[in-house]
């Protein structure tokens, strides 16, 4: 089962290599997969795709068009901020693993046998707070 699919808020570039390059970032969205007979903890994937515009560097292509990512999803965790009195503010933020998540495309192949649309894994990623995330990088 999916969740409603929410426009992602996105950097206008992804930062490559380090921050020596980038690449321009046209458009994203984000869900929720889940299996309705599980808990939400157990079963649950945060998916997005993210639009390119793709780069190549050296032997290393990212293709122009979609790009789409998963990773385990924990749930909403609710954060209160100021003094817990009346004006005090909350917060949600996602728990997602810390670990990698797959990063794929989609591609039109005939490694089954078949001609149809396939998933080829692009690489890894890993998701960090975005304190942390700004922490280490000012961009």
């Amino acid at each position: 089962t999916l969740s409603p699919v929410f426009k992602l808020q996105s950097a206008p570039f992804a930062r490559l290599r380090g921050g020596f390059d980038e690449m321009k970032i046209i458009d994203g969205g984000y869900c929720v997969e889940y299996s309705a007979s599980a808990s939400l903890s157990s079963s649950s994937t945060l998916r997005f795709c993210i639009e390119v515009v793709g780069t190549t560097d050296l032997d290393v292509t990212i293709p122009e068009g979609k790009l789409y990512f998963a990773l385990p999803y924990f749930g909403l965790r609710t954060e209160r901020g100021g003094d817990g009195g009346d004006d005090s503010t909350s917060m949600s933020k996602m728990e997602v693993s810390n670990r990698e998540g797959t990063m794929t495309v989609k591609q039109m192949g005939w490694h089954t046998g078949w001609y149809r649309e396939e998933s080829r894994m692009l690489g890894v990623f890993r998701a960090v707070p975005l304190e942390k995330a700004r922490g280490r990088d000012k961009f």
